[in-house]
């Protein structure tokens, strides 16, 4: 569970680093009153919450289909840790790569009623190597319930960032908050091939 949690943190520091400029404007405090930006925030992640529930159950799903051999658990999920624990690091801190966010649909959007919901779709199936891994994560879960906790603190890890959105324009320190995620993300990345090396490890004894 700790382990989602860093992974979390890790993939709110990559979204605000990749999306930031686009969501500010929605989410952070303005004209609007704080009434408002409470329940644009609130309806943003409980989309968000929402649509991880749903990749819970899929990834649980599909994983009790295709992992049920139980090398082939522990070989395919191995490589796929590392594989993805080194793009995670790799896509949350090189600085030369510029990504084009998806929440940039939401321009386009007429009703504004709609875009916390949207933005929460988006930011969620934000396909990026931190939710490959809780997905690899969750598809070798012995049970659904493990499968739904693992997701969830991932969400809260992740939506963490979101919370002091409204005040972001007072937040002076934000290098604080960048070696933040930057540390999140060495740390997840650490874990995750750790676990990686040992799936792959345990696979080839066993095989």
């Amino acid at each position: 569970m700790t382990d989602s949690f860093i992974l979390g943190l890790s993939s709110g520091s990559a979204c605000l680093a990749t999306c930031g400029m686009v969501m500010f404007p929605y989410l952070m405090a303005g004209e609007a009153g704080i009434k408002k930006i409470a329940i644009d925030l609130s309806l943003f992640l409980l989309t968000r919450f929402v649509i991880y529930f749903m990749l819970a159950t899929l990834a649980w799903y599909f994983g009790q289909a295709f992992f049920n051999n139980p090398v082939v658990r522990n070989l395919i999920p191995g490589i796929l840790y590392i594989v993805f624990a080194i793009l995670l690091v790799w896509y949350s801190i090189d600085k030369n790569r510029n990504p084009a966010c998806p929440a940039k649909i939401i321009k386009s959007v007429n009703d504004h009623r709609l875009v916390p919901i949207l933005l929460g779709v988006v930011n969620s199936l934000g396909f990026c190597p931190a939710l490959f891994l809780i997905l690899t994560k969750s598809a070798i879960q012995v049970t659904l319930a493990q499968s739904y906790i693992a997701f969830l603190a991932f969400f809260v890890g992740s939506s963490l960032w979101f919370l002091p959105l409204p005040l972001a324009g007072k937040i002076r320190k934000k290098e604080v908050l960048r070696n933040i995620g930057i540390l999140a993300t060495g740390l997840a990345g650490i874990i995750f091939m750790i676990k990686g090396l040992t799936n792959l490890i345990g696979g080839i004894i066993n095989g």
